[in-house]
């Protein structure tokens, strides 16, 4: 049984629900590392893209110029790598980062929005990927204390890794809600 601070000896317990443990649990959790390599549905969303297939032209045109061959190549080697190791080539660098910009725009093309906790961790890694740096929230702003607390569990990791999990969560987005065609 959780008590909250009082300064009251008469005060009642707090009795915590099942909901706040296991939301406290995943609140605190460290983001997961990406081990998976295979991005299939977002070389298949990109690949459309870029034929001017589907989508909208803002989306077609941040398709242009990802060379997809070299691009799962490079995905796959930052899932490899440590969460601070950076890109030593500066061409692999840029391939990513352009598949980084074409994946914060393909997410809005999603058939259905992903829930709140979903999008935290896109959040984050787009913070970290942009090199935005977060302001503390005030004392009250609850959502925001928490998106700040998951930003700093990540805020160190390179660019590259930043990319390379956002990426990850877009293409697990396409696989789950599907995305539209206009």
């Amino acid at each position: 049984m959780l008590t909250p601070p009082s300064t009251s000896p008469t005060s009642q317990p707090y009795k915590a629900s099942a909901l706040d443990f296991y939301l406290s649990l995943y609140l605190r959790r460290k983001p997961l590392k990406s081990k998976m390599s295979d991005i299939t549905p977002f070389i298949t969303v990109l690949e459309a893209a870029q034929k001017k297939e589907k989508f909208t032209p803002e989306v077609q045109e941040a398709a242009a110029g990802i060379d997809t061959a070299a691009l799962k190549d490079i995905f796959a080697k930052v899932a490899e790598q440590g969460e601070f190791e950076k890109l030593d080539d500066a061409t692999e660098a840029e391939t990513l980062r352009k598949a980084f910009e074409f994946a914060a725009k393909a997410v809005m093309m999603l058939k259905s929005s992903p829930g709140l906790m979903e999008k935290k961790d896109l959040y984050i890694y787009f913070k970290v990927g942009k090199g935005d740096i977060m302001e503390k929230p005030g004392m009250f702003d609850i959502q925001k204390k928490h998106l700040y607390a998951a930003w700093e569990n990540v805020k160190d990791y390179s660019p590259a890794k930043a990319h390379q999990l956002y990426i990850g969560h877009v293409n697990d987005f396409i696989t789950k809600y599907g995305t539209r065609d206009e």
